[in-house]
């Protein structure tokens, strides 16, 4: 990867898991167009959060190892604290009409969980890149082995099944506590070390060997995941056969599935983390190749949408499953017509990360957690006439007393916004706006989705959108 390119094959990744976001959305409005089409564009939709989890890893532990300071830690959980907070507030508020009624702002959302292990990530500055990503390996197998075989009894147990390992029998009165946190964890640390891996060799020189080597990686996870998949249908006898009694069959089976992302099992990551991995080692190897330049600008325009990930996410989930509802216009959303609406979005997305990464807009994202100055053991080095220049202001002030003057102020920002969070979830009923009913309900003979407000012929509960019936997921 070329050096001005601030991690292109990141964030073409990231921009691409951002239009699977929209595929894998707009399929709950086909729930009762077709029996396949919404399940076919789910699993193309499944894409977005192991990926978009990795890349979020990749980019934090790129910047843990490119620069092991204060700062960068500080900067880290600054964004982390505020893609929680903030993330939570606004992600949650698109769901008003998915969820039942008043419930939105109390469930876990994919912000949540990203924002929560940004924070954690600083703990890993010093740790070795291969040993992260041995860990992430073993935490996501050992998660998903518990969520796949564990059935909770005490309501305790159920509570934690749900919210750390996606665990639902149906005991969770609300599904919205039901996430793969842990799952999550697992593949975040993967793209941790992943990120430190990229930045060792980018320092030595010898980035096309890391291209190389992820490229054949991710090739091979996604081989090996497809074998597993097509395997599990040739054992399902022999399985169902020896282990049914003690129920394995269904964990080993569940395990070797590729589509089952509710908890997400082991096939689930090799396919899809590996085309992800993959893509990052092909697209670095890109950017050496100048026959290949036609193909390189339509990824630096992928890369836009990437660079702004968080907007672009919040945008999806406004565009697509707040205002169809909001307006009207849920009813007409079918197999033809959703293809064009996808487009619209998309484009709009597009438009507003143009204007986002114009004005570089990312560094408003901040409570303001950041020393205003680095010790010169921090600083990146300076030629000596830059050095000598600039060397008086450095040492006039100490870290300490630059970011002292900021405590107090980032205390109060997270404060306030953690008071908005905790107003939003005990006014929930009171925020959820009236629909304004502005187009007439589709009289067509198709079978169109109608939902939250509309009559539905399915017995698909509002909010369903998968296996775990969660909305609020990325994919």
């Amino acid at each position: 990867m070329a050096e001005n390119d601030r991690l292109l094959a990141v964030d073409a990744v990231r921009g691409i898991a951002m239009v699977f976001i929209g595929v894998s959305h707009i399929s709950f409005y086909l729930i009762n167009d077709s029996v396949t089409l919404p399940s076919h564009l789910r699993a193309l939709g499944f894409f977005a959060t192991p990926n978009f989890l990795l890349m979020s890893g990749v980019a934090c532990g790129y910047q843990l190892a490119a620069s092991a300071t204060i700062a960068t830690a500080l900067r880290i959980v600054d964004r982390g604290l505020f893609v929680f907070l903030v993330g939570h507030l606004l992600v949650a508020g698109s769901l008003v009409y998915l969820v039942p009624p008043g419930t939105a702002f109390e469930h876990i959302v994919i912000t949540d969980s990203i924002g929560v292990l940004l924070c954690m990530a600083p703990l890993l500055t010093h740790a070795p890149a291969q040993r992260i990503l041995w860990i992430g390996a073993a935490v996501y197998f050992f998660a998903t082995a518990v969520a796949l075989s564990w059935h909770p009894t005490s309501s305790l147990q159920v509570l934690l099944g749900a919210v750390l390992f996606c665990i639902n029998d149906g005991s969770m009165p609300d599904v919205g506590w039901v996430s793969p946190t842990i799952p999550y964890m697992g593949i975040f640390l993967v793209g941790v070390g992943l990120g430190k891996l990229i930045s060792k060799y980018r320092r030595d020189g010898r980035p096309e060997v890391l291209s190389v080597r992820l490229a054949a990686a991710g090739s091979i996870a996604v081989v090996a995941a497809l074998a597993v998949n097509v395997a599990r249908h040739f054992v399902k006898p022999f399985l169902m056969q020896h282990l049914a009694p003690k129920n394995w069959a269904d964990v080993l089976l569940t395990t070797m599935n590729v589509r089952h992302d509710a908890p997400p099992t082991l096939g689930y990551a090799l396919f899809y983390g590996g085309i992800g991995i993959a893509l990052v080692g092909f697209l670095g190897l890109l950017s050496r190749r100048e026959e290949a330049s036609r193909l390189l600008r339509v990824i630096r325009l992928v890369a836009v949408i990437g660079r702004a990930s968080f907007v672009c996410y919040l945008l999806q989930q406004w565009i697509i499953d707040f205002v169809p509802i909001w307006v009207g216009f849920d009813s007409w959303l079918a197999p033809v017509t959703s293809p064009i609406y996808l487009a619209v979005s998309t484009l709009v997305m597009f438009w507003v990360a143009v204007i986002w990464d114009r004005h570089k807009a990312n560094r408003y994202m901040t409570f303001g957690l950041k020393p205003g100055f680095r010790p010169a053991a921090e600083r990146p080095p300076e030629t000596s006439a830059r050095a000598g220049s600039r060397a008086a202001p450095h040492a006039s002030r100490s870290p300490a007393q630059g970011s002292g003057s900021r405590v107090p102020l980032f205390i109060s920002v997270v404060l306030l916004v953690v008071v908005i969070n905790i107003l939003a979830l005990e006014n929930a009923p009171k925020l959820t706006p009236a629909k304004l009913s502005l187009v007439p309900t589709n009289p067509y003979p198709w079978a169109p989705a109608k939902m939250a407000g509309h009559n539905r012929s399915t017995v698909d509960a509002p909010g369903d959108r998968g296996p775990a019936g969660n909305p609020w997921r990325l994919d």
